[in-house]
């Protein structure tokens, strides 16, 4: 059900319902802005690279860098490594933070529909960094953030091509 109204400011008396879409049409959504990102962070990945190992680096985080557009770019100096968790955890965090038992059925509404979208986009995530041998760390171990850094760290140094260890992980 969709609700149109003819002006779109909320009132108490008249909250606006969202629309209600599928979760492959929200997956299709992120994945288009995705594609309209990929540009820029490509050429600022590249531009960083050939600076070489004197730079100061970079580190980029963000569901954006999908990982078979990652490990096709050819650029030195790069290793790329996913962290990937649980979908309780991140079930629990946005409960928590949203607030979740006390929030009205709307917000609980846009909540699940954000959870189902992060859900699928994660696992369609896992598969693609699976199914190139893409370096994957599980960052909901309860490990503290300095062995999670090590963990990280590990990762990079064994990493023989972007993404790829010798062992293939």
């Amino acid at each position: 059900m969709t609700h149109r109204p003819t002006r779109q400011a909320s009132t108490p008396q008249r909250q606006l319902l969202p629309k209600v879409v599928t979760v492959d049409e929200l997956i299709t959504s992120v994945f288009g802005h995705y594609d309209r990102l990929w540009p820029r962070i490509e050429e600022l990945i590249t531009a960083r690279a050939a600076e070489g190992r004197g730079s100061t680096g970079l580190v980029l985080e963000g569901s954006a860098l999908w990982p078979v557009r990652v490990a096709r770019l050819q650029v030195p100096h790069a290793a790329a490594v996913w962290l990937t968790t649980d979908d309780s955890l991140v079930r629990a965090r946005v409960h928590a933070a949203g607030s979740y038992e006390a929030a009205a059925d709307e917000e609980r509404v846009l909540m699940d529909k954000f959870l189902a979208r992060t859900e699928r986009y994660q696992a369609l995530m896992i598969e693609a960094i699976d199914r190139l041998g893409l370096a994957r760390i599980d960052a909901g171990g309860g490990q503290s953030a300095e062995e999670l850094a090590d963990t990280v760290l590990a990762a990079v140094d064994a990493q023989t091509a972007l993404g790829r260890s010798s062992t293939g992980r």
